[in-house]
């Protein structure tokens, strides 16, 4: 598989792998920034993710509002994250299953026969959007690896962490109240 262009500004990268996160820059500085406020078709546990997530894209000065659907995307898959997580608390992750023994007359045997287990479909939600959120975190500068290549390691003002943190907390449920 080829590896993805590397953006950064650190001094310590390759020489080519600046100018172009340079060049890329300037061929995107007339662009308009991210819009700061969510867009009105998210939910609200969608529109807490975008906040949170806000400061950390605009620091990269890479995310533009034209890469404003891939935000929205994760945020949704947030969202989703946080539903199907509070289906499998309610019901589980699997459930039994029970099936009617029935005689060749039609006659009912057993009402409640054990037949296994099935599995919850919001385990797979989970899972699904799980491996989204990597996805378009990786793509929008928000994992420790693609940060590391979006964000200038140097600079001493760097408050990402707390970015993550806030994207942390609203995937545990503790960014909003609606929950």
């Amino acid at each position: 598989m080829a590896r993805k262009n590397k953006i950064t500004t650190d001094p310590k990268a390759e020489k080519y792998q600046r100018e172009r996160t340079e060049q890329l820059k300037q061929d995107t500085e007339s662009w308009k920034p991210l819009q700061s406020s969510p867009p009105w078709y998210l939910s609200k546990i969608a529109k807490n993710a975008y906040r949170a997530i806000l400061p950390a894209l605009m620091k990269s000065e890479i995310v533009k509002q034209p890469d404003l659907t891939v935000v929205a995307a994760l945020c949704v898959q947030v969202d989703i994250f946080r539903q199907a997580y509070k289906d499998i608390q309610k019901h589980g992750i699997q459930s039994a299953i029970y099936k009617p023994v029935v005689s060749p007359t039609g006659e009912v045997i057993d009402a409640h026969n054990f037949a296994g287990f099935k599995k919850n479909p919001a385990v797979t939600t989970l899972s699904d959007s799980t491996a989204k959120i990597k996805q378009l975190s990786a793509e929008l500068g928000l994992t420790p690896q693609s940060r590391a290549t979006l964000l200038n390691l140097n600079s001493d003002d760097d408050d990402s962490g707390d970015v993550v943190d806030s994207i942390a907390k609203m995937l545990n449920g503790k960014g909003d109240h609606s929950a």
